[in-house]
């Protein structure tokens, strides 16, 4: 049997197109996916065909005989399919790489900022492109899918060297900790050698304890019915009648050599931290170079009148109140949130109708009344009903006909301007407006007439950029926004203490179930912080990734460490077996293997791609399945702050974790990226605000290590065990053997007494902050080593001088983002300086988008137009309709659904459907003055220095 070849359907139709496809074999195979490579392996194989590709036998035996291709039947030749009547699952993967997946100029495009490739938009078959190389793209090209994802990548590299090198500072606290010099028996008993390396002590022996009790160290965590560090004997002869009492007490001390690495460790992360927040501007700037983004030539102004809707008006409130300014493109968007989502649930509808149609038949969404008579042979019974929650095509279609009813209801509403969005011909204009048009908030009264709008004075920003906004989210106000966000903060700190709760119970039957608990929790915490974070309303894609970027750090930092130390009884800090550092090695070690295997097998998506999409009923469907994960850059911060966070916290005590921090920040790079250019599908532009909000995580990392270094090296050995100046009593002389471990205690004359005292600083009342020597003196215990009272204070006044200056930083942000703008201007444009000249005008960048309001449906490959763009450049539309060389404005239009709706309804009234939706203009700039000013594809941004205050005042 011969197999039928692989057409690629609706992508490279195009005679242009295929031409660019006319490469040899060898060549075209190395611009393939190796999941493409399989599945055409799997596809010509004749014995594999059947069972991986049935669609390809589908296609040999369609369905397309079944249509009449005769003038006596125009209803079936109506509906009858022409774009779907053969299903290809190499078109399937042809989509996948050229609408899923980021693609470049096949050429290189290097410049002095050391660029190399240029980004093309998903669609585009006019040029030669192909996948970016995940080995060769360089850190500047990753700026090509948002600043904030480029800065992400920098962090990753950044802090994975920085934790290389921590490693090798503290290289000695490992030797030290797995030497005779601190457990003279070697750590033979170790069960896992890897954590011979860290602070766990087998040097343990008995102390005597006459006032000793159980009930000393019976403090939650620990069991009562599991205290092994007290134990009760019967005095020797000749006074068995007498009961001693013995406390287990580690042998293991600090040393002078640990305590500098230590302190030469903390010191070094907290300058590395200190050089980050510095670089952090340059980097935004290197990755800002040669990159021209729609937002650094426009403004949002947030608070437009109700009634200016016209962007002929706006168009001449910027020419008339600034000299050589052009206006190139305006936005308004209208407050239609309550229409749009009638006509969202409309299509969605509209998709189920179509997927109840037999494959033969094509939908017209012209007749529905026919396409409900088609669908009579699909009626599903009352079990199919009940199983999936549809009505049938009838329900279906009374649905549609109450639903448009509505919308016609909701047509007669005034929807007034929520935002307006000004594109301007030159970086230089949009500055200018900018500088002019921000004013002291406890100021606006003395603002020029002629930069108000009608007497209203307007607030400017700087928006996102297209991709990323969320055109259904603009019109809520920011009290709204604020008390949604308060609600979904509370219940994340509800389920904060449910995860709690479970991992703590979890820790009473076994330490490495509750470990595992903690991955699974990591794990599935995206999920539900996305859910919760869907009921919140944002401006723009960013903000909503910052949302859920908090909500889950919280969550992980808090799971991962802190109530991993929480659940942890004190006085088993060193012990080894299912305690605190077993835990830990168990956390990191998860977190070099789990998220990369998962990622990188990418189960879920090689399951919808090589099993559900051969067998989809059409191609539109199987194109779906191709879709793919659209990463989060927020919940990829998060996994790098927790690890941090977790390194810091518990660093002292198990340096080893350096080693795995620097190992899984590398394999996080290379998989990431990986999956950036191979997996997962693209999203809308992050700005590098994200980016900023994560350095506060990092300070906090900071400050944590200082801290817990302090606290660590003040309460070791943790056995809450200090020696008396008192002589043992007479009657615990002897020879003893432990049941608890059989071990022989040996008690001599003149051996001194132990007393239990509480080692917790944490839990002392007052705070013990900072931890000094004298805080054991105040609750009448010392515990400390000579050497541990050398280097303490040391250790704790040195975290004092990390807070402080860290909370310095924070209170100088605070002064310039929040108390500044109150009584004078402080605003983006004067913080970043004056804009050079050699900018090329935004009519001559090459890849560029306006703001064009759209909203994606599911189901639907391609999303919905908001907005009428019959006489807009569809160049600056940041999407082609798949199968198409440029969009198709009237089926991809929610605009021409409502026309349609009135002209099936004979509506009569004075309001056109396109007045109630956004409204969108271009005024191409062709004087060609302004534009010799460009001498190059370069933006250079000279004026910034590498330095701290870049980053304390910057807004």
């Amino acid at each position: 049997m011969q197999l039928p070849e692989f057409p690629v359907f609706g992508i490279f139709q195009n005679k242009e197109s295929k031409s660019h496809r006319c490469h040899t074999e060898k060549a075209q195979s190395r611009e393939l996916t190796y999941g493409r490579r399989i599945a055409r392996y799997l596809s010509k194989n004749k014995l594999l065909a059947k069972v991986y590709n049935p669609s390809s036998f589908d296609n040999k035996n369609g369905h397309n005989g079944d249509v009449e291709d005769s003038e006596q039947n125009q209803e079936k030749q109506t509906f009858a399919r022409k774009d779907e009547e053969i299903k290809s699952l190499d078109a399937g993967w042809e989509y996948f790489e050229h609408y899923v997946l980021p693609r470049c100029h096949a050429e290189k495009f290097e410049n002095k900022n050391g660029r190399k490739y240029m980004r093309v938009k998903p669609g585009n078959n006019d040029e030669k492109t192909m996948l970016y190389p995940v080995w060769k793209t360089p850190l500047q090209d990753m700026g090509d899918f948002g600043i904030g994802v480029g800065m992400y990548f920098d962090m990753l590299r950044f802090f994975g060297f920085v934790a290389l090198i921590a490693a090798f500072i503290c290289t000695p606290a490992l030797v030290f900790y797995a030497s005779n010099d601190y457990s003279p028996d070697g750590k033979d008993a170790i069960v896992n050698p890897i954590n011979k390396a860290s602070a766990i002590c087998t040097n343990t022996f008995w102390v005597p304890c006459p006032n000793c009790t159980k009930d000393d160290f019976n403090t939650w965590p620990t069991s009562l019915n599991n205290i092994q560090r007290v134990a009760t004997m019967t005095s020797p002869a000749p006074n068995e009648d007498r009961e001693v009492v013995f406390m287990l007490r580690n042998g293991c001390e600090l040393s002078e050599t640990f305590s500098l690495v230590t302190l030469a460790t903390v010191l070094f992360f907290c300058v590395s931290t200190f050089v980050f927040l510095s670089r952090q501007k340059n980097i935004m700037v290197m990755l800002d170079e040669g990159e021209q983004t729609t937002s650094d030539y426009s403004i949002r102004i947030k608070n437009p009148p109700n009634d200016a809707k016209s962007p002929e008006t706006w168009k001449n409130f910027f020419e008339t109140a600034f000299d050589d300014i052009h206006v190139t493109v305006c936005t308004v968007a209208l407050d239609n949130e309550e229409l749009v989502a009638k006509l969202v649930q409309r299509r969605k509808l509209l998709l189920k109708l179509e997927n109840s149609l037999p494959l033969h038949i094509a939908f017209c969404s012209e007749d529905l009344e026919k396409t409900v008579e088609h669908c009579k042979e699909q009626e599903p019974n009352v079990f199919t009903r009940l199983l999936c929650c549809s009505a049938g095509p009838k329900g279906l279609y009374d649905k549609i006909q109450a639903i448009d009813e509505e919308i016609e209801r909701w047509a007669d509403h005034p929807y007034p301007a929520s935002s307006v969005f000004v594109t301007f011909e030159t970086e230089e204009m949009q500055r200018r407006v900018l500088k002019a048009m921000t004013y002291p908030k406890l100021c606006k009264g003395f603002v020029d007439s002629k930069y108000k709008f009608e007497g209203h004075v307007l607030e400017v920003t700087e928006p996102d950029e297209p991709s990323s906004i969320r055109w259904d989210d603009l019109d809520e106000s920011k009290i709204v926004r604020v008390g949604q966000r308060v609600a979904t903060l509370l219940l994340t700190c509800i389920l904060i203490v449910g995860g709690a709760a479970l991992i703590a119970e979890a820790r009473e039957r076994d330490v490495t179930l509750s470990a595992l608990l903690i991955v699974v929790f990591n794990t599935i915490t995206p999920m539900v912080v996305r859910f919760l974070a869907s009921f919140e309303s944002h401006i723009d894609q960013t903000s909503y990734s910052s949302s859920v970027y908090v909500k889950i750090t919280m969550l992980r930092w808090i799971n991962t460490a802190i109530v991993t130390a929480v659940i942890n009884p004190f006085a088993y800090t060193l012990t080894d077996g299912e305690q605190l550092i077993e835990s830990i090695r168990i956390i990191f070690t998860a977190e070099l293997v789990q998220r990369p295997v998962l990622q990188l097998t990418d189960w879920l998506g090689n399951l919808q791609r090589h099993c559900f999409a051969p067998r989809a009923k059409d191609q539109r469907r199987m194109n779906l399945l191709f879709s793919s994960y659209q990463y989060s850059i927020g919940e990829r911060y998060t996994e790098i702050t927790k690890l941090l966070f977790l390194t810091c916290f518990y660093a002292t005590l198990y340096p080893a974790a350096w080693y795995f921090a620097a190992a899984t920040l590398f394999v996080y790079y290379w998989v990431d990226k990986f999956c950036v250019l191979r997996t997962w599908r693209q999203g809308p532009k992050i700005n590098a605000k994200i980016s900023i909000y994560s350095v506060y995580f990092f300070l906090m990392c900071a400050v944590t290590y200082a801290v817990m270094a302090a606290y660590n090296v003040a309460m070791f050995p943790f056995d809450n065990a200090c020696e008396t100046e008192e002589a043992v009593p007479e009657y615990y002389v002897g020879e003893y053997k432990m049941e608890n471990n059989a071990t022989f205690v040996v008690v001599s004359s003149g051996d001194k007494v132990y007393k239990f005292c509480d080692q917790d600083l944490f839990r002392y009342i007052p705070a013990a902050f900072p931890p000094l020597p004298k805080a054991q003196l105040n609750h009448d215990s010392e515990w400390m080593s000579p050497v541990q009272m050398e280097f303490v204070p040391i250790f704790g006044w040195g975290c004092i001088g990390v807070v402080s200056f860290f909370a310095g930083i924070l209170f100088i942000r605070f002064v310039v983002k929040v108390v500044i703008p109150l009584l004078s201007v402080y605003s983006f444009v004067e913080s970043s300086g004056s804009c050079p000249n050699n900018q090329p005008p935004f009519s001559e960048v090459e890849i560029i988008d306006g703001y064009v309001p759209f909203v994606s449906i599911p189901g639907y490959l391609s999303p919905f137009l908001l907005c009428d763009v019959k006489h807009f450049d569809e160049s600056l539309i940041g999407w082609n309709e798949y199968g198409s060389t440029s969009l198709q404005k009237e089926r991809l239009s929610l605009v021409s659904d409502l026309s349609r709706i009135f002209e099936r309804r004979n509506r009569q009234a004075d309001t056109k459907a396109e007045d109630m939706f956004s409204r969108v203009q271009h005024w191409p700039y062709e004087e060609a003055g302004l534009k010799s000013n460009y001498d190059g594809y370069d933006k250079m941004h000279s004026y910034l220095s590498c330095s701290i205050f870049s980053f304390l005042f910057d807004t």
